[in-house]
């Protein structure tokens, strides 16, 4: 419960102030050379920082984060080169780097600094593959796939999720990360079109999320709740051409999603603002623009959900002439998110 509102107060406050460094439990001085030992303690407090980087990002998005991580995951890498502690303690510090490095990729992905996220991605893969950490290369793959739908690559992202499919069984991994590397498929199969191949993903999804939580779900999993399901698949079914179906699904997840996952909510109702207007439904398409952009203004900073909203900027604009809602949405668009 303590860890809950510690988490809580740095959600509340990490995005904006960013996170302390983090001091290791004892340090000596040995013939004028500065000796850093690393300790059990030590290391519970790395683990709890990154996981603490996870969640902010999961209230607030990446624009804010990445460089906290970046310099955090630089003190944890110079705490594996030139600190002192037993083999447990490195193979730890190995592991958080790690993590850390995935994440960063993800910060920098949510910041639409897409070169900088492949770069990190790509070392953290190689960590992975190195070490034979099975979780961290599905974690990572993961990742990838999701990114490579928004850089217009849907096949390379079905590769990546049979990839990280592969990977997660190599550890028999639970249903809930079976279920969203299925959905990442999902989200490649119908960026690229292929519909029967979505729909198979997308059951699948579904059959292995309704098998339930587990207690060997990975912190990195647990963002997958119903509410994100829905939305991922209302996503699926948006790129698929299916823009009514699309709309019902992300208007039912953006009434489920919580205050800890404020900037998925934010995404899915940009995403519900895009499917409504190409379904010519400017009312609904107005009001959840207006509702991400409130998130927006309340301190969301995810380039990713700016850049959604632009796509639904755009696409009202034929309808801005004869409409005063729209006309006034775009000018609101313009003057927040230009």
């Amino acid at each position: 419960m303590e860890d809950m509102k510690r988490r809580s107060t740095l959600i509340g406050v990490g995005a904006i102030a960013g996170l302390p460094w983090l001091t290791p439990s004892r340090v000596s001085a040995r013939s004028g050379r500065t000796e850093i030992r690393v300790g059990e303690a030590d290391v519970h407090e790395l683990h709890e920082a990154a996981a603490d980087l996870d969640a902010i990002d999961q209230r607030w998005g990446g624009d804010r984060l990445w460089r906290t991580a970046r310099s955090h995951l630089a003190w944890v890498q110079h705490l594996i080169d030139e600190g002192t502690y037993p083999e447990e303690i490195g193979q730890e510090l190995h592991q958080i780097s790690g993590q850390l490095t995935t994440s960063l990729g993800w910060f920098c992905y949510d910041a639409n600094r897409q070169d900088e996220a492949r770069v990190y991605f790509s070392e953290a893969l190689n960590t992975a593959l190195l070490e034979g950490n099975t979780p961290l290369a599905t974690r990572t793959l993961s990742n990838m796939a999701r990114q490579s739908v928004d850089l217009g690559k849907p096949r390379e992202a079905v590769r990546l999720a049979k990839l990280a499919e592969q990977n997660a069984s190599a550890w028999s991994a639970p249903p809930r990360v079976t279920a969203l590397l299925a959905i990442r498929a999902a989200q490649g199969y119908a960026r690229g079109g292929d519909e029967l191949n979505a729909n198979l993903a997308i059951k699948r999804a579904w059959r292995e999320f309704d098998r339930g939580p587990s207690d060997r779900d990975p912190e990195w999993v647990l963002f997958l709740n119903e509410a994100e399901l829905v939305c991922l698949e209302g996503m699926c079914r948006s790129d698929l051409g299916q823009h009514r179906r699309a709309v019902r699904l992300l208007e039912r997840s953006a009434s489920l999603q919580d205050i800890e996952h404020s900037r998925n909510k934010g995404m899915c109702l940009a995403r519900l603002a895009g499917a409504a207007v190409e379904d010519r439904d400017v009312d609904r398409s107005v009001h959840a623009a207006r509702e991400s952009l409130r998130l927006i203004d309340g301190g969301q900073s995810s380039t990713r959900n700016r850049m959604q909203l632009v796509v639904v900027r755009d696409s009202l604009a034929p309808y801005g002439k004869h409409n005063g809602q729209a006309r006034d949405t775009i000018e609101l668009l313009d003057q927040h998110i230009a």
